[in-house]
């Protein structure tokens, strides 16, 4: 009776091509939390819109640590600078949206994407 034998393939590495454009994240903290500062003319859509001066948003993470937190990817390499974006967003002052968040002090953090293994 005749038998199979089995040959498994090299491995090889996989190569990782980018489609599109580079991507830019970044986290905002709002300090105050902003969970029901989501109304369309609300702090999170205030914010969301100082972003797409200059640049496209292609995720909006959900809030975290306690409400305050969010984590943004945009398209493009530089388009947001990150100075320049926490200036807009501090200007939004103490009084902003409609539900009146302190965004008067937020912070906005570049961050890298990074896979654990």
């Amino acid at each position: 009776m005749a038998s199979v034998t089995r040959t498994h393939p090299v491995t090889h590495a996989i190569d990782v091509e980018m489609v599109g454009h580079p991507l830019q994240i970044f986290t905002v903290d709002y300090i105050n939390a902003v969970d029901a500062a989501a109304g369309p003319e609300d702090t999170q859509a205030l914010v969301a819109q100082a972003i797409n001066q200059t640049a496209s948003i292609l995720v909006m993470g959900p809030l975290g640590n306690s409400n305050t937190e969010q984590t943004f990817v945009t398209e493009g390499a530089d388009n947001v600078v990150v100075g320049t974006l926490q200036t807009a967003i501090r200007a939004l002052g103490t009084t902003s949206g409609t539900t009146d968040v302190d965004v008067s002090t937020a912070t906005v953090t570049a961050k890298t994407f990074t896979v654990a293994v």
